[in-house]
């Protein structure tokens, strides 16, 4: 332990420091459970709920300490080097060796924290170096705090107290020095940190066909921004990068999106018969997290705010809401915490791209709990619709065996998906299928059966806002969107100047999506 008491700046900072670290490590690891199941085992002593905005400030607050501190630390070497005097000679020590190290890697932690923050094509190595780095730091705490306890026992904290010590002079710029840095980075991160997207102006009478290929002259005009989303089951490292376009004919909004998946995944929560019956293939669908035998998904979130968490409404955890039961799979909730509206277009590869869409939801205030329902969705919501509808081909769910709600009328039309790698539509009409029996109940074991039953074509009504459509080839996903700009629904956001949204990609996955941090802000070209 240092031979004199610190100064009363050093106290304050070196407080400062310690909560703003231990804030950044505990917000970390509850937004990092969302990637790594194996963090969920320490959830209880982790915090809950609207993380982001937390987590990012104490980000600032850290990184501007540690400029400060880089600062000092380079202007007492130059002092150092240009005073005439001898220098004076400092002895390597424990704890001046293990300082040396935390300070490396706080520096690592804080530098991959903003890199992640920015976005990179580099997101996953990133992200690896942010996890470990921050454990690094967790450990530099025993070793640096900790060793001074065990020795010293709690003499520790008198040297820690904000008492004045004679000897000792507060340096006032320093004091400014770190709350301007953190003001001025909080302004520049809260006011500029997005994308900008400019959507191009094209004629009323310019058509273009929603089919997934972007083959219309029109689109070469389209600016395209390039968006690095990280944290997805099954992608190479977790990563895929979305290129977004966007035109506009002063009533309708286009969207051509392409982004990277390895694999075409097309086989929803297929049925199986075996001995017992017929069961659901599974791996997660329990708990609401369908990592394996799951569509292809993506998804755009339109905002008027860009707030940080999706705007906000991001809220992670078990139970991140006393008022909310728990959620299954530990992850959180997305809910609106005021009477915001949030839009949500959810293309899923299986059950609306047939129907050339993308289910139109939204993201509100927390819904009523369902006594008997299942799942709770929180915020996460359906609009409305006058007809059409998909719906799972089993009369009560079951992880282990369930009842078929209708077979087919003709055995002969399952052929096709007893083949592994068969591209087979794997919807079925309600219409070519018959009420389950038990008598005509006769197929094979290891008979696999589609599960998504179609009652009608499409969705009418809100729920149809969006149409859809998109081809895989050779790695990627090419989807084509359209909307209007205004719907003159309630549950929709309209699409001007200023509003942000934010995009994930699922690679048959349910719910375990890419992400990224910096919204993308829209711009409408007038000409």
């Amino acid at each position: 332990m240092a031979k004199q008491p610190k100064s009363t700046l050093w106290i304050i900072l070196h407080s400062v420091a310690i909560v703003a670290v231990l804030c950044n490590l505990l917000t970390g690891l509850r937004i990092s459970t969302l990637t790594k199941p194996s963090i969920g085992n320490i959830e209880e002593l982790l915090p809950q709920g609207q993380i982001h905005d937390i987590h990012f400030f104490v980000a600032i607050v850290t990184s501007a300490i540690l400029i400060c501190y880089l600062s000092y630390k380079v202007t007492i070497k130059i002092k150092n080097t240009t005073s005439q005097s001898k220098p004076y000679k400092t002895s390597i020590s424990y704890h001046r060796v293990v300082t040396r190290i935390g300070s490396f890697f706080l520096v690592l932690m804080v530098l991959s924290g903003w890199i992640l923050f920015i976005g990179s094509d580099n997101a996953s190595i990133f992200r690896q170096a942010h996890f470990y780095s921050a454990f690094a730091i967790l450990f530099y705490i025993f070793l640096h705090a900790g060793v001074y306890l065990t020795t010293y026992g709690l003499k520790t904290l008198s040297y820690l107290l904000p008492i004045t010590r004679s000897g000792y002079r507060t340096s006032i710029f320093t004091y400014l020095s770190t709350v301007c840095i953190t003001l001025l980075l909080w302004i520049i991160v809260t006011n500029n940190s997005y994308h900008d997207l400019t959507v191009e102006k094209i004629s009323p009478e310019t058509f273009i066909n929603i089919d997934g290929i972007p083959q219309e002259s029109a689109w070469s005009s389209a600016i395209s921004l390039k968006i690095h989303t990280d944290g997805g089951a099954n992608f190479i490292d977790g990563s895929s990068t979305v290129n977004l376009r966007a035109l506009h004919n002063q009533q309708e909004i286009f969207f051509h999106i392409t982004w990277e998946d390895p694999t075409e995944s097309l086989k929803h929560l297929p049925l199986k018969k075996v001995d017992s019956g017929w069961e659901i293939q599974q791996q997660g669908f329990q708990n609401f997290n369908e990592t394996r035998h799951y569509e292809d998904k993506f998804a755009i979130l339109l905002s008027n705010s860009c707030d940080f968490g999706a705007s906000g409404t991001s809220h992670l955890g078990r139970k991140p809401s006393a008022q909310l039961p728990a959620n299954w799979h530990g992850k959180g909730y997305h809910y609106s915490s005021s009477d915001e509206i949030h839009d949500l277009w959810h293309w899923k590869a299986v059950r609306t791209n047939k129907m050339h869409l993308a289910d139109d939801n939204y993201i509100g205030k927390p819904d009523i709990v369902r006594p008997g329902a299942r799942r709770y969705t929180a915020g996460y919501l359906q609009d409305g619709k006058e007809s059409g509808a998909y719906l799972m081909n089993w009369k009560w769910y079951s992880a282990k065996n369930v009842t078929p709600k209708r077979l087919p009328k003709s055995p002969s039309s399952l052929t096709p998906y007893q083949n592994e790698d068969t591209k087979s539509d794997w919807t079925i009409s309600w219409f070519d299928y018959q009420s389950y029996t038990a008598e005509d109940d006769n197929y094979p074991i290891n008979t696999i059966m589609p599960s998504v039953l179609y009652t009608s074509n499409r969705f009418e009504g809100d729920r149809a806002d969006v149409r859809a459509y998109a081809v895989w080839q050779d790695g990627y996903w090419s989807m084509e969107m359209v909307r209007k700009l205004d719907t003159g629904s309630a549950l929709d956001v309209a699409i001007k100047d200023g509003i942000c949204l934010w995009v994930s990609a699922f690679d048959h996955s349910q719910i375990a999506h890419t992400r990224h941090s910096l919204p993308v802000k829209i711009k409408l070209a007038d000409q």
